[in-house]
């Protein structure tokens, strides 16, 4: 894992791992401003709001999956499972959200390739968002959700 801290955060990537955050922060309340992207090499890297509360020094939005309500609480299992497919890690996502009282959700951000640490950075969460874990994960398991 690439924690080489720059002067504007660390880079987490690591392959087969998903770093997954949290909220129950009404989605619809959450300023713009926090999700704004500013890109660079060649749109492949992305900053905002969030990734420098977190101090990441970029991530690539080919590997963020995002998901959640509008409107009040869902389940973490199903924005979770709506959003990655994949049951290799769910068992452990779900003792960390019990953990963290974050088993009802209004949305929740998936990192794929990426292993975030908190020791690392000491920020656990901001404002919105609450950082989960980094689960090991495999696209070949068997899908959360049968396909429709």
């Amino acid at each position: 894992m690439k924690t080489k801290p720059t002067n504007k955060g660390h880079d987490f990537t690591k392959k087969k791992k998903v770093s997954i955050w949290a909220s129950q922060y009404p989605y619809q309340d959450i300023p713009e401003a926090y999700f704004e992207e500013t890109f660079s090499r060649k749109n492949t890297r992305a900053v905002n709001v969030w990734s420098e509360n977190f101090k990441l020094c970029y991530f690539n939005p080919e590997n963020m999956e995002t998901n959640g309500t509008m409107e009040g609480l869902i389940d973490i299992k199903q924005a979770v499972g709506a959003c990655s497919f994949s049951t290799s890690y769910i068992v452990n996502l779900m003792s960390k959200a019990k953990q963290k009282k974050l088993e009802n959700v209004s949305w929740v951000v998936l990192l794929f390739e990426n292993e975030y640490s908190v020791k690392t950075t000491s920020v656990a969460k901001d404002e919105y968002l609450t950082f989960l874990g980094a689960f090991t994960y495999d696209n070949s398991a068997d899908n959360l959700f049968e396909a429709e």
